[in-house]
């Protein structure tokens, strides 16, 4: 099969993935869709399950015993930094695919302790539509987000959140509960948030810049359906000892 021919068919397939993984509810205007191929170059589009597999057999597995986390990649990164060289309040790492000097073009933030339990109840997929939107409605007024959403991220059933960052959002300056002000980002991001298998408090976030592209979307959200959680090692003697262990 032609190369650019899957690469298509591998992001349209890998758009659809992702939202098979999310409810039917809360569900608001969508990231950027998918660039497709002409009818005459794409005579068959794979299905959501050929696009993992396909993804899974082509990226690469990226696996930090540090911050206890797997999760497959489109290409090793070319660098791995501490989160917390981008946000000091951040405890993960910054998986960078692509860069120009110090200025990151294109990059996965895994952070590990990412929001509290309240933030994001646990309960989320046992509450009513009603209730569920009207969560959704306070963030869209109290964050700045372009576009959020529930989403099933993981496939166990329970519901994290999968949001797009606006470029202008209007602020409350003076603190009387009514916005009297605009901010303005001249990028924006994905990101996600979700609890592991083992309970952790995860975000993902994908950088792109200038603007989201809608094949790094795609390949973003293949990704996210391979994390995994693993038990985190935190001494630096235990994972060294254990990556050798791995290399024999």
């Amino acid at each position: 099969m032609n190369l650019k021919k899957t690469v298509m068919m591998t992001i349209a397939a890998g758009m659809t993935a992702f939202s098979l993984a999310a409810p039917m509810a809360a569900f608001a205007a969508e990231a950027p869709a998918a660039e497709t191929a002409s009818a005459s170059e794409e005579p068959r589009e794979l299905s959501a399950e050929e696009a993992l597999e396909l993804y899974k057999q082509s990226g690469y597995l990226y696996t930090s015993q540090r911050y206890g986390f797997s999760i497959v990649c489109p290409t090793k990164p070319v660098a791995v930094v501490p989160a917390s060289m981008i946000d000091e309040q951040a405890y993960g790492e910054v998986l960078i695919f692509e860069s120009e000097g110090f200025d990151i073009k294109h990059a996965w933030t895994i952070q590990c302790k990412a929001f509290e339990d309240a933030s994001i109840p646990d309960n989320l997929a046992q509450k009513s539509e009603k209730e569920q939107q009207a969560y959704l409605d306070n963030l869209m007024k109290t964050m700045p987000y372009e576009f959020v959403r529930l989403a099933d991220v993981l496939g166990d059933g329970r519901l994290g959140l999968y949001a797009v960052t606006a470029k202008d959002w209007e602020v409350d300056e003076n603190g009387d509960g009514k916005p009297d002000g605009t901010l303005h980002s001249d990028t924006q991001t994905v990101r996600t948030f979700f609890r592991g298998q083992l309970g952790g408090h995860f975000a993902v976030e994908l950088l792109d810049n200038p603007d989201i592209t809608a094949a790094h979307t795609a390949t973003y959200r293949l990704g996210l359906m391979t994390f995994q959680e693993i038990p985190a090692v935190n001494n630096d003697a235990a994972i060294e000892k254990k990556s050798d262990k791995e290399k024999k």
